[in-house]
């Protein structure tokens, strides 16, 4: 046999064609009871008839040869699956920042389906498992290679994008070759990768089907095979079918944006048929092999538009099972960032929980990783300004790569300390606070996204509201606003707060305000502006971006917060007054009797000292007394300020 190019035929191309092959009359005679087999399944989709016809004119084509024999045609391997894991829930599963853009791009969901491991840091680079496949990001440099890296053939097989040098890898290949004993479609099926492995061999390969008999069923006009010749065989061309129903399929832009060949490859085999009991019955199944996925077309099973479904056989899943994760490669200090809410534990698949950690939050590997339970856990280490300690987290809940720079991190107050975090949860839904580290750029919260009555601290953003009114009408605030926004912040005086809400607009205008610096968490209230309601989460929010300077000009913002540092004595309780010696404070407090009697206080601020910046948020309810509020909010931001200053 000798490579040359490779063309796309349909029996309307071939019908001109007459040669002779004696040589292959027995492997028509097999080609020729397949498709005896296939006619009366196909005969369902005779809808197909139409649409084939045109598709056969546009698939003459010639299509580059392989330039070498397939590095698994030689392999008399069996490996049995061995290799035990849990494929993770989708709500426990994420595809990497890494691959994020790729996966978007390239049809993740419907080319790769789900991750199935975490972005695994390896000698050779980065890689994601799926259901479906695998990406890798290689490495600038590689590392000295192991026994459980991959075969530079394989990455060198792979599919590479230009733009990101992300390679999607061939596992079918590495599965042909160790000769898996999975099934495929289906327990029952009766074929495995074994059986792929063979049908894949040159010898399998079929001649150009119409020379053998003009009366085959091969030259029908409606649902005809479409013949793709890969090479010569005795001087005749020799190639595999595709069956018009996974022909159709690959035509699709939907699943295959990129063509058929670029996404799947070349056939491998022919449709091989199988029958497998299901819960609603038999159903008939074609697989066939290409060069980079297994399609499996169920006969009897419909799609929306009255095709057959096309489904992959899960390559991903099936490497694992056979083959197993490549080497980690994950030294000690090395550092992992959370993707989602999860708990460190005291060790793997231990339900003993340490602290909870969500999304950006940094942690630093110890250098050790463990099996257990099916899953893959990374011994980490953590640190506080005043504190460090150490457990074990799922892998599939970190990266190695690092978050953008405005990216910030959040974790609960166990992280900050777990006594503050045991108060807290004493007081149930009657507290919530968040803190927000500036220095680091880590929020921590407890009901963060609780809303509660803001009484005197809706007069930060009636304040940012007037001033950024001003701002849009080009002026600067008169003496008027000035002494009005003078004393509402400093003396807290509710007249001027009034005065100002009327001029601003009201309830509308703070909706909009906050809409405008996308803080929208806030719920003013147009009769009475102190029943206005916010969660703790955007209170720290509004007063973060007034810090970072994201919101006013740089004029108003120290107008702003200079009220806000000088407030009366009697207005300090919280933020203020617990907070370190020579801190300055930015901040606002607020308390009211509730329509049940019962008392609710908050207290917020921006707390400066030496290197150190972070913003505190208190609120309470349901207290029987203002003294009560007071303590709660007393005992958090003291806490805070011992932790962090």
């Amino acid at each position: 046999m000798r490579d040359q190019p490779l063309v796309v035929k349909t029996r309307k191309d071939q019908a001109t064609q007459q040669r002779e092959l004696p040589i292959v009359r027995r492997v028509l005679v097999a080609c020729l009871l397949t498709t005896l087999w296939l006619v009366p399944l196909l005969s369902v989709n005779a809808w197909i008839s139409a649409r084939v016809s045109s598709q056969h004119d546009a698939a003459r084509a010639t299509v580059p040869a392989q330039t070498s024999g397939p590095s698994w045609t030689s392999s008399t391997t069996r490996t049995a699956a061995s290799f035990f894991f849990t494929t993770p829930s989708a709500t426990d599963s994420h595809v990497d920042p890494a691959f994020q853009a790729y996966y978007a791009t390239h049809l993740g969901p419907s080319q790769l389906g789900q991750p199935i491991t975490a972005a695994l840091p390896i000698h050779q680079g980065l890689v994601q498992f799926f259901v479906a496949g695998a990406l890798l990001l290689p490495a600038a440099h590689t590392a000295s290679s192991s026994a459980g890296d991959f075969s530079q053939q394989l990455i060198d097989d792979g599919v590479r994008d230009d733009a990101s040098g992300i390679v999607r890898l061939p596992l079918l290949h590495a599965l042909l070759t160790a000769g898996s004993t999975l099934p495929l479609g289906d327990d029952d099926s009766g074929l495995t990768y074994i059986d792929l492995r063979t049908a894949s061999r040159a010898e399998a390969m079929l001649p150009d089907p119409d020379v053998a008999n003009a009366a085959t069923m091969l030259r029908a006009e409606a649902n005809q095979p479409v013949f793709v010749m890969e090479g010569q065989r005795a001087g005749h061309a020799v190639g595999h079918t595709i069956p018009p129903v996974i022909w159709s399929y690959l035509q699709r832009q939907d699943v295959l944006p990129d063509g058929w060949q670029t996404d799947l490859g070349l056939p491998l085999t022919e449709a091989l048929p199988a029958t497998v009991a299901r819960a609603d019955g038999l159903h008939r199944l074609l697989v066939q092999a290409f060069g980079r996925e297994v399609l499996i077309a169920d006969l009897d099973t419909i799609d929306a538009t009255g095709a057959p479904v096309i489904t992959r056989q899960p390559t991903g899943t099936d490497y694992l099972h056979t083959l197993g994760v490549p080497t980690i490669a994950l030294s000690n200090g090395n550092q992992l960032w959370a993707l989602s809410d999860v708990a460190v534990v005291a060790s793997p698949a231990s339900a003993s929980e340490l602290i909870h950690i969500g999304e950006n939050f940094p942690l630093t590997s110890a250098g050790e990783t463990r099996w257990a339970a099916g899953a893959l856990w990374y011994h980490v280490r953590w640190s506080m300004p005043h504190s460090t300690g150490d457990g074990w987290i799922a892998a599939t809940a970190t990266s190695v790569t690092a978050p953008g720079a405005e990216a910030v991190a959040w974790a609960s107050f166990d992280v900050l300390s777990p006594q503050l975090a045991t108060f807290l949860a004493s007081q149930g839904e009657n507290a919530a606070a968040v803190v927000y580290d500036v220095t680091r750029s880590r929020y921590y919260g407890y009901h963060p996204d609780s809303q509660f009555i803001m009484a005197s601290s809706a007069k930060v953003p009636i304040m940012l509201a007037l001033l950024t009114m001003t701002e849009d009408q080009q002026r600067e605030p008169n003496d008027n606003e000035m002494y009005l926004l003078t004393t509402m912040i400093e003396n807290s005086d509710n007249g001027s707060a009034q005065t100002l809400f009327d001029e601003i607009g009201g309830a509308p205008a703070l909706a909009s305000l906050m809409q405008r610096v996308g803080v929208p968490d806030m719920v003013p209230n147009g009769d009475a502006w102190g029943w206005s309601t916010i969660s703790p989460y955007a209170m720290a929010r509004l007063l973060a971006l007034l810090h970072n300077g994201k919101i006013l000009t740089a004029q108003d913002r120290g107008i702003a917060l200079d009220l806000m540092q000088n407030i009366e004595s009697d207005q300090r309780t919280g933020a203020g007054d617990t907070a370190p010696p020579g801190a300055t404070v930015a901040m606002k407090d607020g308390w009211v009797p509730a329509p049940d009697g019962l008392w609710a206080m908050n207290t917020s601020g921006i707390v400066t000292v030496g290197n150190e910046t972070y913003i505190v948020t208190v609120f309470t309810q349901h207290e029987n007394s203002l003294d009560d509020g007071w303590a709660i909010t007393r005992r958090v931001c003291g806490d805070v300020a011992k932790l962090l200053a």
